[in-house]
């Protein structure tokens, strides 16, 4: 076979390839939607406009989930399920800022275990682990200590990894410490927890009188706070940014 002919079947086969890898984007203009992902890129997303077919970028950080879906633009995080599966993968490169390893995610903070950073367009929102739990960066969420590589003991037990810790301003309320894990534990009734023994006594002391039946309204809002962020995924704090204008990437 002559070098000319072989050049030109490399051609044709080079072009039959592009075309067939083309042809595994769907339409967007055929489907309901009006909008497909991209075959290759998890970051990428094809939209009909006026009957042409045009490619768009998520927001960088995350991925196409489909439309209507995701925190925003029909795009989500990545972990949040199988939106970025192999061989697909994110081709727009990190855009950094301070605090943010990509302009919109979820990342763990640099010198705390109970804290941790929701990114929104760039911006930065520092927030809080309660309830004695610690910052999973596998998880994306507050979990356990004993979940969380690294952080297993919590500030709360640094002083004594088996002892009691007083809950705040709370009477009848008191964390645990069991191996360095803090507990929320409560004292029998009528009891008062005791800030200068650590322990459950007999009221009065020197902070609490006699208890009531009805929680405190400060303590109450700490415990409501409690149960609301203890395994939470932390994507509620951007669905006021969902509203805000942003001029979509298209390429």
């Amino acid at each position: 076979m002559s070098v000319e002919r072989c050049r030109v079947s490399l051609i044709a086969l080079v072009a039959s390839l592009a075309i067939a890898s083309c042809a595994q984007v769907e339409d967007p203009c055929k489907t309901k939607s009006r909008v497909v992902a991209d075959d290759k890129y998890c970051d990428k997303y094809w939209e009909c406009d006026s009957g042409q077919a045009v490619q768009y970028d998520c927001p960088n950080g995350l991925v196409f989930a489909g439309k209507h879906r995701g925190v925003t633009e029909g795009c989500d995080y990545p972990w949040r399920s199988n939106y970025c599966e192999y061989p697909k993968v994110q081709i727009n490169p990190p855009i950094g800022t301070e605090h943010c390893d990509w302009l919109y995610g979820i990342f763990g903070h640099e010198t705390s275990c109970t804290r941790y950073w929701t990114c929104w367009n760039g911006t930065a929102t520092e927030q809080l682990c309660i309830g004695g739990l610690l910052y999973n960066e596998n998880a994306h969420s507050c979990d356990w200590p004993e979940n969380v590589d690294g952080c297993q003991k919590h500030p709360l037990c640094n002083e004594d990894p088996n002892g009691n810790v007083p809950l705040g301003k709370s009477c009848n309320r008191y964390w645990q410490c069991q191996g360095g894990y803090p507990r929320l534990q409560r004292c029998p009734a009528m009891l008062v927890f005791d800030r200068r023994s650590l322990r459950c006594v007999v009221p009065p002391t020197e902070e609490c009188d006699v208890p009531t039946t009805t929680p405190q309204p400060q303590e109450e809002e700490d415990v409501k706070q409690g149960q609301q962020n203890s395994k939470r995924t932390s994507n509620n704090e951007y669905q006021d940014g969902q509203g805000q204008g942003r001029q979509r990437n298209r390429n």
